[in-house]
Parts: structure tokens; sequence; C-alpha cells
């Protein structure tokens, strides 16, 4: 049976944003709680995933904790290095994950609010199944996230430094990269001004 560790980065530091991204309002509630609440939808009815949150910050991990304590299919994983770096966040939440013997990491991104719930498990389902080394969802040409690792790039994984992420690792083979295509471009936007 695969399993599949779902890491979900929410510990940018919003750079040209000018103040915390994850944390600005869009549509009534956090941008960070879009994508996260469709995830946590996602894995209450699929028990071989698990999803991990890191995060820098103390009102995300407080908020995702609470939603832990409560069973909820949700680990909250608090790293502050990640201020260093989005390798960081990535280490952290495959370390989080270690002791559950995963098949694989999808790593979706908390300034991406406008992903559906349908691509997102569209995207698992078919990284799942294929049974991938990598993968990244597309949209006419355009790549993007989410991303896909099997087990076997966790060294490389952690090898990242600063803040290079696991797009680096895709460059690298990009002949053994599975894209899933989704037909609305603005799914892909993560949100970088207000």
């Amino acid at each position: 049976m695969i399993k599949t560790g779902i890491i979900y980065l929410a510990a940018g530091n919003s750079r040209r944003f000018g103040t915390n991204k994850l944390l600005y309002k869009l549509d009534g509630k956090p941008m960070y709680q879009h994508l996260f609440l469709r995830l946590l939808h996602i894995c209450k009815n699929c028990p071989h995933r698990v999803l991990a949150v890191v995060t820098q910050y103390e009102e995300i991990y407080g908020y995702v904790s609470r939603l832990e304590r409560e069973g909820l299919p949700v680990r909250a994983v608090f790293s502050p290095e990640s201020k260093a770096g989005v390798s960081y966040s990535v280490a952290s939440g495959i370390r989080a994950l270690e002791k559950e013997k995963m098949s694989g990491f999808a790593f979706f991104a908390a300034d991406q609010p406008y992903l559906t719930e349908k691509s997102a498990q569209g995207f698992l389902e078919e990284m799942e199944q294929r049974r991938t080394g990598l993968g990244s969802v597309c949209c006419k040409g355009t790549v993007g996230n989410p991303t896909w690792f099997a087990k076997e790039y966790i060294e490389e994984l952690l090898s990242l430094s600063g803040d290079e992420g696991g797009r680096k690792i895709l460059k690298k083979y990009p002949a053994q990269v599975c894209f899933f295509e989704i037909e609305d471009a603005g799914e892909l936007k993560d949100i970088d001004e207000p």
C-alpha cells in the first residue's frame, strides 16, 4: 500500500508582500487556510495520506496544533529555521514524517489559495497510481506547484540548502517528471503582492 506524505509549506518570509502574506485575509480567512482546509478534507477520507504543515509562525502552528489535538489527520511542524530558506521547510516536513515510512511526498504551497480540491485530489491520485518518481502540476506548458517526490529522492531533498527547493531536483531529471495537466492557469497563481 502506498503511503503519501503531504507537506504543506506555510513558512515563507513574504519579502515582496511587505507583511506576512499567509495571514493576509482573503475572502474572510487567512490565505494559508484556503488550500490547507481543502487538503485536510482530502486526507480525512484517505488513511494512507498524512498531512504535515510546516511553519515558522506561531499563529499558524497554534491553529494546526489545535486541529491535531482534536484528532484531525494533520501534524503541526514548527520550523523557526525556515526563515533561512525553503530547504529548511522541506527538511522539517520530511523529518516530521520519517517514522511513517512514506512512499512519496507531495509538496503544496500555502500561497496558492486558488488551487481547487479537485486539482489537488487529481494530482495526488495520478502520482500515487502511476507510482511516479517525480511529478509536477502544469497548465499549457507552465509548470507550478504542487510537486511530487518518491522516497528515492529523500536524500537529495535533504541535501538542498538555503532557499533551494525541490524544483532544483525536477530540473536535474527532466525525463523522469510526470506532469499533471490542469485547465485553469489561475489555480497555479501564487500571491506575492497585496
